[in-house]
């Protein structure tokens, strides 16, 4: 696949997703395929790039959930709470959101994010970078601006 001239690695793919991996710019991008991911195949594509990360440097994630149209709390409980913080120590700090174009979905992020914040306290972010973005292109743009 290839964004703004550079080429990106199919490093993993499955009915829900898929994972592509840029050694240049240091980042991976994990696509929704489907409306809806189980938490089991959820946790396997994020799992993967942790996997991916202990053998290429990842410092810029982008997750495109352009295709979603189901929000589940679980899922991003353990994204945000589990699987961030230990990426971040691996140097995994930006991540760039591409969410639907739902008001519904953002809605549900952010009260999804606050009901996280407020059980595991704003301390579980520190060090990662979230940018909301409305395109695999203009994330890339941003890595300069950032």
């Amino acid at each position: 696949m290839t964004y703004n001239n550079l080429e990106f690695e199919l490093i993993y793919e499955c009915e829900y997703s898929k994972l592509y991996y840029n050694y240049e710019l240091m980042m991976a991008i994990c696509l929704a395929e489907q409306e809806y991911i189980p938490i089991s195949n959820f946790k396997t594509m994020f799992l993967k790039v942790s996997d991916l990360i202990e053998t290429f440097p990842i410092k810029h994630l982008i997750f495109d959930k352009r295709n979603l149209r189901t929000f589940h709390q679980p899922s991003m409980e353990w994204y945000f709470a589990i699987w961030k913080p230990i990426v971040r120590e691996k140097g995994l700090v930006s991540h760039y959101k591409i969410l639907p174009e739902l008001d519904w979905f953002e809605k549900a992020v952010e009260a999804g994010k606050h009901e996280i914040i407020k059980k595991y306290g704003k301390e579980i972010l520190k060090g990662i970078h979230i940018f909301y973005v409305k395109s695999i292109e203009e994330a890339i743009e941003n890595l300069n601006k950032n």
